[in-house]
């Protein structure tokens, strides 16, 4: 009886420990399933929205082939960047509403070399109801990110829409006073 008793002791202790060692088994095939699904899903999640604010002003550029806009804009997450706009269509006499084409690269400089790391065609409108000088105007555009380097290479291909005042200035030409515009702060958001 004692022998019965001790192969069954024995048998029981090794139904246990195969039992163990695959409930383990599993327990860690689920884990490594579970972080996969994991992993996908990160893979599979869109890049959050992105928003800078931009301080421009007017350059008097020769378009197409200098920018017309000029300055900065910030990222909380990155810093400052210089951006720049190209116009791209004619440009309109003064009146109630006038669209635009242009292009816009946000770059950086280190020493005297210019990195262009975000860049896309644009289309806008400026609303030029008010009066300028004395009232700023609005402008709204949107536009595609076509290319994009560190540190945001991951909006590729993605939605920008830009907005913000035009505020003006008058200049004293020869020919009499001018009205031209003069900075254009704004937001730029990437979506």
């Amino acid at each position: 009886m004692k022998k019965l008793i001790l192969v069954f002791l024995i048998g029981v202790s090794g139904l246990v420990f195969f039992c163990c060692q695959e409930d383990s088994a599993l327990t860690s095939a689920a884990y490594q399933n579970e972080q996969s699904v994991n992993s996908l899903e990160l893979a599979k999640k869109p890049a959050a929205n992105l928003i800078g604010t931009m301080d421009l002003y007017f350059t008097f550029g020769q378009w197409p082939a200098q920018p017309v806009w000029e300055g900065t804009i910030y990222f909380e997450e990155f810093g400052t960047f210089g951006m720049r706009f190209y116009h791209l269509s004619p440009f309109k006499e003064y009146s109630q509403a006038s669209p635009f084409e242009e292009r816009f690269e946000i770059y950086t400089v280190v020493g005297e070399d210019t990195t262009v790391v975000l860049a896309g065609p644009d289309e806008g409108v400026t609303t030029l109801a008010n009066k300028p000088p004395e009232d700023p105007t609005k402008y709204r555009m949107n536009g595609e990110i076509d290319l994009a380097l560190e540190p945001f290479d991951e909006w590729l291909g993605r939605h920008v829409h830009m907005s913000g005042i035009i505020t003006w200035q008058t200049l004293q030409t020869p020919e009499g006073p001018v009205v031209a515009p003069d900075t254009a702060p704004g937001i730029f958001r990437i979506n």
